[in-house]
């Protein structure tokens, strides 16, 4: 039983971190469309509140090294999956970084806000590929 909590931990949330990402995305589409000289409203705080969440979500995906490592001993034998989760783990923190600093310092920028909508776009990109290799993976390692 607690094997089998183990690990649906790991999937579950990495699929809650993937729909809150994908809102804070589209909160981040918006700021982009009123930055182009649309007449929208940007949603700062929440937007910065799922970005967090999800950002930290997909960093403690690093549980998924855990799991692997203490129930088959080792950690990259999902090959792909485990690969991506680096690139995934350091574009995470960065967009931590770069959204904590335009939050607690606001005023006009260009490089800070370009450099943390595209890292976050890739990001998006790795972690939806993640979940494919994610679902190929599932019927191999669930109890």
């Amino acid at each position: 039983m607690l094997e089998t909590i183990i690990f649906w931990v790991h999937p579950v949330t990495q699929g809650l971190a993937v729909l809150i990402g994908l809102l804070a995305m589209w909160q981040g589409i918006i700021r982009v469309r009123m930055l182009c000289g649309q007449k929208v409203i940007f949603p700062w705080r929440n937007h910065v509140r799922l970005g967090t969440a999800g950002l930290l979500l997909w960093t403690a995906g690093a549980y998924g090294f855990y799991v692997t490592h203490s129930y088959f001993g080792g950690t990259h034998i999902t090959g792909i999956h485990a690969t991506l989760a680096w690139p995934i783990m350091g574009l995470s923190i960065l967009g931590l970084i770069t959204g904590y600093i335009m939050n607690k310092y606001k005023k006009k920028r260009f490089w800070l806000p370009l450099i943390h909508g595209a890292g976050n776009t890739v990001l998006v990109l790795l972690v939806l590929y993640e979940c494919w290799t994610g679902l190929e993976l599932h019927s191999a390692f669930m109890p």
